[in-house]
């Protein structure tokens, strides 16, 4: 609820009650893809599966060179070369808890159950080998023009709609 610890104590304290750590930063959010088409109802499951990725930028690379790239230029090879059907990407402004990870940003996407272990499926190319190389290799050069791949980390989760927390 809050940026400042002091207020944000309640909340902290109630993870910390159920995780042996975590971190949280403060963060500008962007919305590419709101999940329109697997919206789950309130206390349910999101359909499919979760990816969180913290990412960090290139070291040679200025943060707004960054993250021009991440906006301008992935943003639209991730959405064109996958098959998310959501796409959240946090810029972190600074970390808000001690020992928080120095990432950069975060991103939350959503994908089809299948595309979990089938790459076509992940890469939007199911049936068609060529578009998938094509994919991927869009992808991976999209990515290495602004990502330091020695530190990031993808996690493969579920995601849950609470429902309003009041």
């Amino acid at each position: 609820p809050s940026a400042n610890a002091r207020f944000r104590a309640g909340a902290d304290r109630a993870i910390a009650a159920h995780a042996a750590r975590f971190a949280a930063w403060l963060v500008a959010e962007s919305t590419v893809i709101a999940n329109t088409a697997h919206a789950p109802p309130a206390g349910e499951r999101t359909f499919g599966w979760a990816q969180a990725s913290f990412i960090t930028f290139r070291a040679d690379l200025p943060r707004p060179s960054a993250l021009a790239h991440w906006h301008d230029i992935h943003t639209p090879v991730a959405i064109e070369t996958q098959a998310n059907f959501e796409y959240v990407q946090h810029a972190i402004l600074c970390a808000l808890t001690p020992k928080a990870p120095a990432y950069d940003a975060f991103v939350e996407e959503c994908f089809p159950p299948e595309a979990m272990t089938d790459p076509a499926a992940f890469f939007a190319a199911t049936g068609d080998d060529a578009k998938l190389r094509a994919n991927i290799k869009a992808m991976m050069a999209s990515c290495g023009a602004f990502l330091d791949f020695a530190r990031n980390d993808i996690v493969p989760t579920s995601q849950f709609d609470i429902g309003d927390p009041a």
